[in-house]
């Protein structure tokens, strides 16, 4: 059964939480901690299946963490699902630059988290058309010498054709169900694309924080 950590401001939702997430039967809940700094001596000793974390919390911001733990040797296989209080697009793409795998907001129905959980468990990852817009931007750059398919999917720095159609189709306002329906293929796969989508994301900003450092 998935493990899961959870990294939260709130003390009181905390329990409402591990509740819900245990109530499941799905997840079990092997620890909760309020600050960053919690969470790193928890990971020093031992990676979760999951981790979920709000934005910030009580020693600061958790985007930091997120980066650590994508970046670096550390816990590369955790999956991080971000939690907010209300939904804001900047911010989330500000997480999932940094490592997140997907969201849950604290207004939804608490059954969306169990969903949320199972969703980035299997390997895939939502996406908003807003988000999809903001994306498809980021990797809008000058023309490039032209790749073969082979050199193209191995690129973690350029999208390949069919994760630019996600892109374009979840920008229309799509959902990752009617994408599917429309290519005839499978959600999860839909799901997977996006998945490889924010990697690359969070791969470009290590490379550009890299570029940085080296100047």
């Amino acid at each position: 059964m998935p493990s899961i950590v959870l990294l939260q401001r709130d003390h009181e939702a905390s329990p409402r939480l591990q509740a819900l997430i245990d109530a499941s039967e799905n997840f079990w809940v092997c620890d909760t901690v309020h600050t960053v700094e919690q969470a790193r001596k928890l990971f020093r000793q031992g990676s979760p299946d999951i981790l979920v974390a709000d934005m910030r919390v009580q020693d600061g911001e958790v985007q930091p963490l997120l980066t650590e733990l994508r970046q670096g040797a550390r816990s590369p296989g955790t999956h991080i699902l971000v939690t907010m209080v209300a939904h804001d697009d900047a911010l989330l793409l500000e997480a999932l630059r940094a490592g997140a795998d997907g969201y849950w907001v604290h207004t939804m129905a608490p059954r969306a988290l169990i969903s949320a959980l199972e969703q980035v468990w299997r390997g895939e990852s939502p996406i908003s058309p807003t988000i999809a817009r903001q994306v498809l931007s980021h990797f809008r750059r000058p023309a490039q010498p032209a790749f073969d398919n082979m050199t193209e999917s191995l690129n973690p720095l350029v999208l390949t054709g069919t994760e630019q159609e996600i892109l374009q189709w979840a920008a229309q306002g799509y959902l990752i169900d009617e994408i599917a329906q429309q290519w005839q293929s499978s959600v999860h796969n839909v799901a997977c694309g996006i998945r490889r989508v924010y990697h690359k994301l969070q791969f470009d900003r290590a490379a550009s924080s890299l570029s940085l450092h080296a100047a």
